[in-house]
């Protein structure tokens, strides 16, 4: 059996593997590359091997879904990764991915991560990489490996779903009130939304885990700007027939826990689903002045992973 060595180093660069996830009909890997000052040139390209056992059918049956980049683990962008071909990248001896960009080769630039998302599962194999300095391509003697045999090694605990309470406040016209909160539709939209990933030593419950414990060295933390928009509609005695409602938007910042992992496993904002809750709604009438009224909205929106809970959303 292969033993576990996330990390290679290759001509000055450091590569490392920080994430692995074959799911839903895709595959997404991570690997993070910086240099260490030992190379006299920064790196403008480089290529990791993909299905070292089944190299056709990764040329003819699998595609590159998309490619994202962050430095510092700031924000993703858009990165560009393509096939390797001997038009594009010579012999290197595998087939696999190229992604052309730059990475400094001081130890104190700034690491760059990379993301890769494949359209079909795929299993871990151990693979080599590759980088390239103008027409000077150097392979790894190790691969990359992860240990398989560990039961939990890419394991996620979540501690969703969550819940945070919110309130609107609405002017209601004269003559008009509102139905009722079960006829209310409101909407979540995220803003600004980042995860950290916190290093440590954190006791997690786990139910997979013996004695229902587990020790995870990663805390992922979301912060996140909730945009809430409700629609409340209204009736009146005099206006029969009419179709008339009042709006209410008002943005909330929260900061939570949203899980734990072992090192070199990431969460993802793709895998995090914010929805109100719509059985949590109350309104209340708070005063009334010339006619109009003013009313509270209370209610709660959760935060889960991947998706709310059956019959627990509004309208997204």
């Amino acid at each position: 059996m292969i033993g576990e060595q996330r990390r290679l180093v290759l001509e000055g660069f450091v590569f490392e593997l920080t994430g692995f996830f074959s799911a839903g009909g895709v595959t997404t890997v991570t690997v993070s590359a910086n240099g260490n000052g030992e190379s006299l040139n920064d790196l403008k390209g480089w290529a990791m091997e993909v299905c070292p056992s089944d190299q056709q059918f990764f040329e003819n049956e699998v595609s590159i879904v998309s490619c994202e980049k962050r430095r510092r683990h700031g924000a993703w962008l858009p990165a560009v990764a393509q096939k390797t071909s001997f038009e594009l990248t010579g012999d290197i001896g595998f087939a696999g991915v190229m992604i052309s960009d730059w990475v400094g080769r001081y130890s104190e630039d700034p690491d760059v991560e990379y993301r890769i998302v494949f359209d079909k599962e795929l299993k871990f194999e151990p693979f080599s990489v590759v980088t390239m300095m103008g027409e000077q391509v150097n392979r790894s003697d190790g691969r990359i490996s992860i240990d398989l045999s560990a039961a939990s090694a890419l394991d996620r605990v979540w501690t969703t779903p969550l819940e945070k309470s919110f309130s609107l406040f609405i002017v209601v016209p004269e003559g008009y009130r509102p139905e009722g909160a079960c006829k209310i539709a409101a909407s979540a939209t995220r803003r600004a939304a980042h995860i950290l990933h916190h290093k440590g030593e954190y006791v997690v419950d786990d139910a997979l885990a013996p004695e229902g414990k587990a020790l995870k060295s990663v805390r992922a933390e979301l912060l996140c700007c909730v945009r809430i928009l409700a629609d409340i509609p209204l009736k009146s005695a005099t206006a029969c027939g009419d179709n008339v409602q009042v709006s209410a938007v008002d943005c909330f910042e929260f900061c939570e826990t949203v899980g734990y992992a072992d090192e070199g496993t990431t969460f993802e904002l793709r895998d995090i689903t914010v929805c109100p809750k719509k059985k949590s709604f109350d309104l209340t009438l708070l005063n009334a002045y010339g006619g109009r009224s003013v009313y509270r909205l209370d209610g709660k929106f959760i935060i889960d992973c991947k998706r709310c809970p059956k019959g627990e959303a509004g309208n997204e």
